[in-house]
Formats: C-alpha cells, sequence, structure tokens
C-alpha cells in the first residue's frame, strides 16, 4: 500500500506528461487497435474464401518465420541462433471468444445482431446441439499450439461446448438488446434448464465446465456435461438473470439535486408468465417483486418497457404509490436499504 501510493500521481516527479499529449497519444493507440481489427477481419474472412464477407473476429494467429540471418551465435544444444527477417501470418480456426469480446465492444443492436447471424452460419455451431463450440475443428494444427491438441475433438477446450464462453456470448446478446434471439438460444436447448437432462447427464439447474459436442467421436456422449474443472457459468448466467428481471440500470443519481431514483426496466418473454399474468421475484434476495399485466391490457413481451405504476409495500403494512415508472429518492433509498421494504408490485 506505501508504494501504491508513493506511484499513484508519479514514479520519480522529474517528469510529467502534460493533459493533452497523452490524450492524442491515447487516441493514436485507438486509431492503431481499430485498424488492427479491420485488418483481422480481413485477413481470417480472406482465409475463409468469402473475401471479407463473414466478419466473425478471429481470436488467434500464429507466425511463420520465411526469412532469417544467422547470429554466430549458438544454444546449449549446439543449434543456431538466429534473427528473423521476415513472417507469414497463420490464421487459426474461429474461437468463440473472438466474436464475444467484438459483439461486447458493438456500436449498436444491428452490428450486434450481424455479428450473431455471422456466429449461427459459421463453424463454431453445432446444430445437432443448437449450442456453440469453443472453437471450430483443430485438426491439422501443430501441437506447438498447446495443451488443447492433446485432447479429443469434441472434448473440454477443443471444439467443445465451454458452457461459460457460450453463456457470455448470449450475456452479450440480451445486453444488445437482441431479446428475440436471446430467447431463442435459451429455449432451443443452448442454456439450462432446456437442455434434455436425459441428454445433459446432470440436474437442469447444474452448470457444467464444458460439454462434448457433435465432433467427440462416441454419440453416447455428445451433449453430455463434465466437470474437467470449475465453472465461470454460473455468474454469466446470474448476470443475464438480473438483465431479464432487473435491467441493466435500476438505479441512477440526478447529477443536479443528488436524488437517488430506481426503475425497473425488464426483459422478459410473455411465455414465461404462464396462465396467472404476473411473474414475481427477490430483489436483493429480500424483497419480493411482481409483475403485473392491467386488466385488459393482455399478456406481452416486456421489452424496454417501464411499468405504469408501483405499489410498494412496508413491513409495517403501510404503502407507498407511485404513479409512473420512476420512483423516486426517498422511497428508492427505503429500497436499497432493504430494511422497510417487504413487496413491490409492478404494473405494465
Amino acid at each position: 500500500e506505501s508504494y501504491r501510493e508513493s506511484v499513484r500521481v508519479t514514479f520519480s516527479g522529474a517528469k510529467m506528461i502534460s493533459p493533452e499529449r497523452l490524450i492524442m497519444t491515447l487516441e493514436r493507440w485507438l486509431k492503431e487497435i481499430e485498424m488492427g481489427i479491420i485488418r483481422a477481419h480481413t485477413i481470417i474472412s480472406n482465409a475463409n474464401g468469402d473475401n471479407g464477407t463473414s466478419a466473425i473476429t478471429p481470436t488467434y494467429f500464429a507466425y511463420t518465420i520465411t526469412e532469417w540471418r544467422e547470429t554466430g551465435f549458438f544454444s546449449d544444444t549446439g543449434r543456431a541462433l538466429v534473427d528473423a527477417i521476415a513472417m507469414s501470418l497463420v490464421p487459426f480456426p474461429l474461437f468463440l471468444e473472438g466474436p464475444m469480446r467484438m459483439m461486447k465492444t458493438a456500436s449498436s443492436s444491428k452490428q450486434a445482431l450481424e455479428i450473431y447471424k455471422n456466429v449461427k452460419t459459421s463453424s463454431l455451431r453445432d446444430e445437432n446441439l443448437s449450442m456453440y463450440t469453443i472453437s471450430a475443428n483443430l485438426s491439422g494444427l501443430s501441437q506447438y499450439m498447446g495443451s488443447v491438441m492433446a485432447l479429443a475433438q469434441g472434448w473440454h477446450g477443443n471444439q467443445s461446448v465451454s458452457l461459460q464462453m457460450s453463456y457470455k456470448y448470449y450475456l452479450e446478446l440480451i445486453r444488445n438488446k437482441l431479446y428475440d434471439v436471446f430467447f431463442d438460444e435459451m429455449t432451443e436447448g443452448g442454456m439450462l434448464p432446456f437442455m434434455d437432462p436425459d441428454i445433459y447427464g446432470r440436474s437442469p439447474i447444474e452448470c457444467s465446465s464444458f460439454i462434448a459436442s457433435s465432433a467427440f467421436h462416441d454419440p453416447s456422449v455428445q451433449g453430455r456435461g463434465f466437470m474437467g474443472r470449475l465453472s465461470g457459468s454460473t455468474p454469466e448466467f446470474l448476470s443475464m438473470w438480473v438483465l431479464m428481471f432487473i435491467g441493466p440500470k435500476p438505479f441512477s443519481i440526478d447529477e443536479r439535486t443528488n436524488a437517488l431514483s430506481l426503475s425497473l426496466i425488464p426483459a422478459l418473454p410473455k411465455w414465461l408468465f404462464g396462465s396467472s399474468n404476473q411473474i414475481s421475484f427477490k430483489l436483493f434476495g429480500s424483497i419480493n417483486v411482481t409483475y403485473r399485466f392491467e386488466d385488459g391490457g393482455g399478456i406481452r413481451n416486456l421489452f424496454d418497457e417501464s411499468p405504469k405504476r408501483y405499489l410498494i409495500t412496508r413491513k409495517d403494512g403501510s404503502s407507498i404509490s407511485v404513479k409512473n415508472g420512476v420512483i423516486p429518492d426517498n422511497p428508492a433509498r427505503e429500497i436499497r436499504n432493504q430494511v422497510l421494504v417487504d413487496a413491490i408490485d409492478a404494473d405494465f
């Protein structure tokens, strides 16, 4: 902590970079990164033979030294040491992490949808399982690629279905407001608990670290979940749950008045409501929140729609009625503090 404090602003104090120069440097770096992304798209698309139309972000590249010169020095085993003069780029097959991260930085829902469409028709899609594999076919690649090449195809990190990486990808769908395709992927079996438990081989509420894909040589194992290591899919699932039931930014602060406000903006398909015309969840694990449709309004998808009114019930039996989609400062603070509030009814 003492060291961090001593270098928090400057290391020596002898030289400082002006804010103007720092901004200029960062802008140049960002421009170089953006140009690199364009080059990467072009290279991998040309390797796919589609002249740049697939636009699926590559994740990894390799380089082969094509020209070199000897240095006159030798290694401990007697081999000549060289300096590389020229290299050629070797594109690797697609990995799901590339387009997932590209979608994370998508500038619009339209751009995210284009990424999704390209991925769905790519070699990352396992049509038999209606899922996405962590990589495309890695057959024929060098063992220098790493330990993944020691694994059977369709197993663990070699063209299997990584539940965490798939969930990261699905999370970006709902973050980019691609609600229809998000819930289609969910109900077609891409997410728990919509997988067939007889094929999955585990409880449909238990995550796996990977699922053997259709590329695995044993058909009886394809679609089965395994725990090769701890799975990080649970926090991704919880992030999706929060966006579905609560929204991306429930609390906000008015910069002028510092007043706190709360707005619940769910992303819920109508089929989740069932015949009761309502659905409930626990906010902060203690406040029962119920979304209801007004009489005569009919069940519909709740996508980016604020409630028309709230009824906030305290634990002492008193209540507060809010006749718009934003809960103001005082009741919002009571909800955030969790102590006084028992339930919230939101009417749409």
